[in-house]
């Protein structure tokens, strides 16, 4: 064994390391848009080889060609649907803003809804009067504005940052679709030199890749047809819209769909008064939640080889550990353990079988 060490760690391998490691220091600042780009450009490398076997081409460029069509499609089929819930966002806001304004100027109207307002809190002794109600939504409205003003200022500071990280993700999801498997077969033998590791590690992130995206795209797409389906029923209006929203919802960690189904249960006890249909709502937001936290670790299950808890407790210990990113890189480790451990197993069978054959017969 230690042999085998020194003869591995020899002065090139060992050069080889230190500028490997230099190399991911100065990529480190954009890790995140660099590993996903990689995940996201072999996901597709398969595709890529199938369309240029199939239109037989031969030079390199039609790779390059094919590789920004399908990234072009991928993000349309992302971006249009984002586009039209802003468009539309900004449309209600704008009616919301026009209509506040003409309630505004009119202040018999903000007294008689603020005296409405005291009258429904005193039913849970809540004593507020319509004066102090003004006074006091006057404070939430400036802390309002004050934070979207500074989530503005933010967001603006942030754009350069964010537009050279998205960058970063694009090019390295065109350049590894294509040179991507040209790349693992130079450096993989070379970091590491054991075939059947390099084999576990390859299958086991294939499998955990392809879990993933197929558990994340269908989970969330039952989730929207259930929310959009639960708000037609209750009478919700523009449900299509709130089931697009809560599509794209979903793949927000943690929060998910619930702002959309606390909205639309507020909506209906504040503003339409009715209980039954909040009450609903809320019934059916608990079972959209019972789906996410059961059919997404269950659709995984198959892929990353993992049975529900660890699965679960994989997704929740990586993404508390490395945020978003752990929740790919959590169950790659756990279907990594998995799979070392079946290779020891059957490295140890085929050890015993040896030796049986050696035993002679007496």
């Amino acid at each position: 064994m230690e042999v085998v060490v020194l003869s591995y760690f020899n002065r090139t391998k060992v050069f080889f390391l230190i500028i490997v490691f230099l190399c991911f220091f100065v990529v480190y600042p954009f890790l995140l848009p660099f590993v996903f780009g990689i995940s996201f450009a072999f996901l597709y490398e398969s595709v890529l080889e199938k369309l240029y076997q199939l239109f037989k081409f031969k030079k390199e460029i039609w790779k390059w060609f094919l590789s920004v069509i399908l990234v072009v499609l991928t993000l349309t089929a992302i971006i249009g649907p984002v586009l039209t819930l802003v468009t539309t966002g900004i449309q209600e806001s704008v009616t919301l803003i026009n209509s506040l304004d003409s309630e505004l100027k009119n202040p018999e109207a903000i007294k008689h809804a603020s005296s409405n307002i005291s009258v429904y809190l005193d039913k849970f002794s809540i004593h507020y009067s319509a004066e102090e109600i003004i006074v006091k939504a006057t404070d939430v409205l400036k802390k309002i504005v004050t934070f979207l003003a500074s989530g503005v200022g933010s967001a603006l500071t942030a754009t350069p940052a964010f537009m050279i990280k998205f960058s970063v993700f694009i090019l390295t999801w065109i350049f590894f679709m294509i040179h991507g498997k040209k790349y693992r077969n130079y450096f993989l033998p070379i970091l590491i030199p054991w075939e059947k590791e390099r084999e576990i590690i390859s299958k086991t992130i294939s499998s955990v890749l392809k879990a993933l995206i197929v558990a994340n795209v269908l989970v969330s797409c039952i989730q929207a047809f259930l929310i959009t389906s639960s708000l037609a029923l209750f009478g919700i209006p523009r449900f299509a819209l709130m089931g697009i929203i809560a599509f794209f919802a979903s793949f927000i960690p943690v929060i998910g769909t619930a702002p959309v189904m606390i909205g639309a249960a507020a909506w209906c006890y504040f503003s339409q008064g009715r209980l039954g249909a909040a009450i609903g709502i809320i019934i059916c937001a608990g079972l959209v939640s019972l789906v996410d936290n059961v059919m997404r670790p269950f659709l995984m299950k198959g892929g990353a080889d993992l049975n529900f808890f660890w699965i679960f407790l994989a997704i929740v210990g990586g993404m508390s550990q490395f945020g978003v990113a752990g929740a790919v890189l959590g169950p790659v480790c756990f279907a990594l353990f998995i799979a070392s451990i079946k290779a020891l197993k059957e490295e140890q069978s085929a050890m015993l079988t040896h030796q049986d054959e050696e035993v002679p017969n007496p």
